[in-house]
């Protein structure tokens, strides 16, 4: 009997050491405290675009396209001033070549003959003071033409080559021209050419020969 008691007594006493052992370990591991957990930064999470930027993504492009406007509106005016030259151009040629024409038309095809008229009332002084005892008193023509005097006084006149002062050159004389009648002569050589009427010799016109 005794020894079961001391059995007994034995297995109490090892169960108890073993409960003390599993408190102690449970305290140490209440004791002890749990590792620091290192913080990570969260992971840059992408922003939608907002409303802002899109306006000035839209501002750029409408920047970009006025831009783009403004070239093509200045190359515009350097073609439309190229155009306006070149049409500045061809009408001042075309001027050039109408005048060269009219100057062609205007152009005598050969010897011509130039009107001197003898005014009435010539047989009076007087029309020497205004320069007006022939119409025209001088006139220039080339080589071959020929001048041509009509006499619309009533009264006889000649045409005389020379001065009043000189007398007669002896290069042409109409002799007596009478009312309505005429007188012509051909210039063949340039030169200078006085006349005057013998008969009123305050009569005086020249001819200018080319």
């Amino acid at each position: 009997m005794a020894d079961i008691n001391k059995v007994a007594m034995g297995f109490t006493i090892a169960i108890v050491a073993i409960a003390i052992g599993f408190a102690a370990v449970g305290g140490m591991a209440q004791s002890t405290p749990p590792p620091a957990s290192v913080p990570t930064a969260p992971a840059p999470v992408a922003q939608p675009p907002t409303e802002e930027s899109e306006v000035e993504e839209m501002e750029a492009e409408v920047e970009e396209m006025e831009a783009e406007v403004e070239e093509m509106e200045a190359e515009v005016e350097e073609m439309e001033a190229e155009v306006e030259e070149m049409e500045a151009e061809v009408e001042m040629e075309a001027e050039e070549e109408m005048e060269s024409e009219v100057e062609a038309m205007e152009e005598p095809s050969g010897p011509q003959t130039v009107i001197v008229d003898i005014p009435s009332g010539t047989s009076v002084p007087g029309c020497e003071e205004t320069n007006e005892c022939w119409l025209p008193s001088s006139v220039t023509i080339e080589m071959g033409d020929t001048v041509e005097w009509i006499n619309s006084d009533t009264a006889a006149h000649t045409v005389t080559g020379g001065l009043p002062a000189d007398g007669p050159s002896g290069v042409f004389d109409s002799s007596l021209v009478l009312g309505g009648a005429q007188y012509a002569f051909t210039f063949e050589e340039a030169g200078s050419y006085d006349y005057f009427c013998m008969v009123h010799p305050w009569m005086v016109g020249d001819v200018q020969v080319n």
